[in-house]
């Protein structure tokens, strides 16, 4: 593998890396808050589905031969990340107004999730499996500066998806509003003590409601970014565990937005690698099945070698019996 390899590598890590960071992120919103999540790779599959079909619908011309093009690209994002955040709405009804078990109401999202996105792929594409291939996607762009690295490395910042530089920015403000405003404040100790926030006259379940439908809203962006902007089309099934692997990438950072941008971006490498070994002699002789394990080990080593030294926000997964109206 050339110097060149290696650009288009971590080029490929970079779109990885906005599925991970944007899903972890929706992850950190929602357990910081005190509700356990695990699930987000459902909420992907529904962002995946309405996303392709947002897009389609308002970027494709209209019988007078008018369409949005690249605006109808931006409103099936957005249409992703609001179906999203809608579906998580079950999840935060079952978990703070009804207090079922985070990890039985995550499991029937995941459940659901799969036989939902069949039925939607029915009302918008009228096909089971995928929706039409070649579908319109944002005009990418070469970051300034470091595109023009030579070597081939400058090739790791070319025709980048604007999404990738969104999501690599949001470190920013997200960390802000989680450890410099109020409404973090608050949303943090929901999570850490939810009785001591309510002592202070705060109502706790507002903010789970929040923190659970950002999470939402994320993850769908997420899932909308893959078969909009990665893949061009929908197709069952093309989330491949990344919510799970998100999930991960969201322990290990210790749920910290700065620590999970790094994570996410060593994760999205690794998701890279298989990509990239197809071609390599020696692989060859190996079962294409073990290359595409990769990823995956990478997630399982690391979980079990650094999972100890991790701690959890306090009350996460934890009923609060206030929690239904207050």
């Amino acid at each position: 593998m050339d110097l060149t390899d290696i650009g288009a590598s971590i080029r490929i890590g970079f779109t990885y890396f906005t599925i991970l960071y944007l899903t972890g992120l929706g992850g950190l919103f929602s357990e910081r808050s005190g509700i356990v999540n695990i699930g987000l790779e459902g909420l992907m599959v529904i962002g995946t589905v309405t996303g392709a079909a947002g897009a389609a619908i308002f970027a494709a011309p209209a019988p007078d031969g008018m369409g949005l093009g690249v605006g109808g690209v931006v409103l099936g994002l957005l249409f992703g990340a609001l179906c999203g955040a809608l579906f998580a709405s079950v999840h935060a009804v079952a978990t703070i107004n009804f207090r079922v078990d985070h990890i039985v109401s995550g499991v029937v999202i995941n459940l659901v999730a799969i036989g939902l996105a069949r039925f939607l792929s029915f009302v918008f594409f009228e096909a089971a499996t995928q929706s039409d291939p070649g579908g319109p996607h944002l005009a990418r762009i070469d970051i300034p500066l470091l595109s023009d690295i030579p070597w081939g490395l400058g090739n790791a910042f070319q025709n980048l998806s604007p999404v990738v530089l969104f999501a690599a920015v949001l470190v920013f403000p997200v960390s802000f509003a989680l450890y410099r405003t109020r409404w973090g404040l608050r949303l943090r100790s929901a999570g850490e003590n939810p009785e001591a926030t309510r002592s202070l006259g705060v109502a706790v379940a507002p903010l789970r409601w929040e923190g659970v439908l950002l999470s939402g809203a994320l993850a769908g962006l997420s899932g909308a970014f893959l078969s909009v902007e990665v893949v061009g089309n929908w197709r069952e099934g093309q989330t491949l565990g990344l919510g799970f692997i998100a999930l991960a990438a969201l322990i290990l950072s210790n749920w910290d937005p700065r620590r999970l941008l790094v994570v996410a971006f060593l994760f999205g490498f690794a998701q890279a690698i298989p990509l990239r070994l197809d071609d390599a002699p020696l692989i060859r002789l190996l079962p294409p099945q073990f290359i595409n394990m990769i990823p995956y080990i990478v997630t399982i080593v690391a979980i079990a070698g650094f999972v100890a030294k991790v701690r959890p926000p306090a009350a996460a997964g934890r009923a609060y019996e206030g929690a239904g109206g207050t």
